[in-house]
């Protein structure tokens, strides 16, 4: 049977025991991507950014170690109660088809692992792009790795991950009228599975794999 737009609503208003913000496992995850992006870009040139899909804010707490004006969106108010900056005025819940924001906003809009919950990528990422004066990044599992291609197979709630080899990434970004700048596949680490003695050996193994567990797109709008 297959996921939809209701069904994923449902399940985000759920609480499924994700580890917090500040677990180890999740620290090493967030802050080996972020080294990663920032190897891609000077993010001290990024003003403002958006954090699309925040869910419970890890996401956008150790981007704001680099990126200080930061806000975050999710439809979620379960995944948003437990968002450490969810006192804060710059997180706010919307629907990240209809971002309550005007046009070139954000120097930088940003969605780790969202397109995946969503029936029409493309018309996420293009409300993405409206929101941006410049880049667009997105993040989605690789199907290709063993490990997410099996899980998307058991559990109804994330078959879309099967969509999701690197070409499609960049296809759903071209749909939305952006320009690819960079595209890669790495990763080893999953967030909520992992166990700390595993998440730091492979924290110190090459980010960009092509047997990685997630694909990048970095876009800027045209």
């Amino acid at each position: 049977m297959r996921t939809s737009d209701v069904r994923q609503r449902d399940y985000w208003e759920r609480d499924h025991g994700f580890r917090r913000f500040d677990h180890p496992v999740v620290r090493l995850f967030a802050e080996q991507r972020l080294a990663t992006l920032a190897s891609w870009i000077d993010l001290r040139t990024i003003g403002r950014a958006l954090d699309v899909g925040c869910g419970d804010g890890f996401s956008t707490y150790y981007t704001r170690q680099h990126i200080a004006r930061i806000h975050a969106t999710d439809r979620s108010q379960v995944m948003l109660s437990r968002h450490p900056l969810r006192q804060e005025r710059r997180v706010v819940s919307a629907d990240a088809m209809a971002l309550p924001y005007l046009d070139a906003s954000f120097d930088l809009v940003y969605g780790w692992e969202i397109l995946h919950h969503v029936s029409d990528p493309s018309r996420v990422v293009a409300e993405m792009a409206r929101v941006s004066r410049r880049l667009v990044l997105v993040i989605e599992p690789n199907r290709n790795h063993p490990a997410q291609f099996a899980f998307a197979l058991v559990d109804r709630e994330h078959r879309w991950v099967l969509r999701y080899s690197r070409r499609y990434l960049e296809d759903v970004c071209r749909r939305a009228g952006l320009r690819i700048l960079r595209s890669a596949t790495g990763g080893h680490i999953f967030p909520n599975r992992s166990p700390l003695w595993m998440a730091r050996l492979a924290s110190r193994w090459r980010y960009e794999s092509a047997v990685g567990i997630s694909n990048w797109v970095l876009a800027e709008r045209p």
